[in-house]
């Protein structure tokens, strides 16, 4: 069963998931010289898995989020788990 778009359309609670992310983002944004995330980063990336997941995949479209100012490196972006 295919889901309609209006049921894979973000909340708007994502943008706000966004900014509760700050801590990740100086390490995943294009040109970070950074070696590894600001310490408060995997708690709140763990909080954002468990309390919205659908913002994440959300998060990681560099269309969303260029529309932000913000330009999100995929790679380390998709490296955050570790």
């Amino acid at each position: 069963m295919a889901m309609s778009p209006s049921a894979m359309a973000p909340t708007p609670d994502c943008m706000t998931n966004l900014l509760n992310l700050s801590d990740c983002l100086t390490y995943v944004e294009a040109g970070s010289n950074l070696t590894k995330p600001d310490k408060p980063c995997c708690p709140e990336l763990a909080g954002l898995v468990e309390s919205s997941p659908q913002c994440l995949c959300y998060l990681m479209d560099k269309n969303a989020t260029a529309n932000y100012g913000i330009n999100i490196d995929m790679e380390r972006a998709l490296k955050l788990p570790n």
